[in-house]
């Protein structure tokens, strides 16, 4: 065992029902992207794959309009998450999370020995208590809200001595000016992780990146196993980065469906958070039971210290109808 790190369970998670319908996990109401599905099918399982995944960072840099050398390839969005705070906290430091978020960043946070503190009040709060690491979800995990990257960026450049671990898996859902990568390398105390099993409807496959600068992200990268990624998921990867119209269009589905949810919620009472993602948190005691009686799974957010709330994910276009007449029912 390693002396200096802590085992921690694995949190709470969705995404794994067996009912007909699982909105319990937010991915790409369009489903795969067939780019990245027929690329996975056909990878080359005989051969090792590129041991620094490169072809992956070639393929997010020419996505997002940056070098290559700020890219580093991971196996998805938690396990970038987990790395990039692995490679910053240890004992004596002090963490603060923006909730209620992905129970994955206490997990990271006491792996390492490192003070974690989740508060609800906001950034500005949380760079009151001058944190050496700051985990934000951008879009926010469950409540969907979002700070604008001028935002973002603005605190990082009054917070210089505080890293910024901005959590953007779900950004591609967001509305345009909440990535801080958007034509951009972010802050120099800034490192941005993004998913790609999310908007490429694949969470079967691990596969996302982090941005950061080139001399940040050099040293990350330095840090990595060889071959972070398997062959399918790199192949499925690099495709899925050029496969934008996909994830455009799941964008424009997730927000028509969320709206109409919000609406179907509004009439039966529910209470509903606005949304700047492809899901939505509401509140409505005993409606979880309900949805799970007509087949459909969301997001029990107890664990999230929110009782009587649910996270529901932005349906297909099939199972939209369904979804709506089980709400209003």
């Amino acid at each position: 065992m390693i002396a200096r790190l802590h085992p921690s369970l694995v949190a709470v998670h969705g995404g794994r029902s067996r009912l007909p319908i699982d909105l319990s996990a937010s991915l790409n109401p369009l489903g795969p992207s067939e780019p990245a599905l027929e690329a996975a099918r056909s990878a080359e399982l005989g051969s090792y794959p590129d041991p620094e995944a490169g072809p992956l960072a070639a393929a997010a840099a020419a996505r997002h309009g940056i070098p290559s050398g700020t890219v580093v390839p991971v196996p998805g969005a938690s396990w970038g998450l987990w790395f990039s705070v692995i490679a910053h906290a240890g004992p004596g430091l002090r963490c603060i999370a923006l909730g209620p978020c992905f129970g994955e960043y206490r997990r990271a946070v006491e792996i390492t020995g490192c003070r974690y503190e989740e508060i609800r009040t906001g950034l500005e709060e949380a760079l009151g208590r001058d944190p050496d690491i700051v985990l934000v979800g951008n879009p926010a995990n469950p409540a969907a809200s979002v700070l604008s990257a001028d935002q973002l960026a603005a605190a990082c450049q009054g917070n210089q001595g505080t890293l910024f671990v901005v959590d953007e898996a779900f950004a591609s859902f967001a509305p345009q000016g909440t990535s801080l990568i958007e034509d951009r390398v972010p802050p120099a105390n800034a490192i941005v992780v993004r998913s790609l099993t999310k908007e490429l409807g694949l969470p079967g496959l691990r596969m996302g990146y982090l941005i950061a600068t080139e001399e940040r992200a050099t040293a990350l990268r330095a840090m990595l196993p060889a071959w972070p990624l398997s062959a399918p998921a790199l192949a499925a990867a690099v495709a899925g980065c050029g496969d934008l119209e996909h994830i455009r269009a799941g964008a424009r589905v997730g927000r028509k469906h969320v709206l109409l949810m919000t609406e179907a919620l509004a009439r039966v009472g529910a209470e509903v958070c606005p949304s700047s993602a492809n899901y939505l948190l509401f509140r409505a005691r005993g409606l979880i039971k309900r949805l799970a009686a007509r087949g459909i799974a969301g997001r029990d957010c107890a664990s999230f210290g929110l009782p009587d709330h649910v996270r529901l994910a932005a349906p297909s276009p099939s199972e939209l109808p369904v979804v709506l007449e089980a709400i209003s029912g």
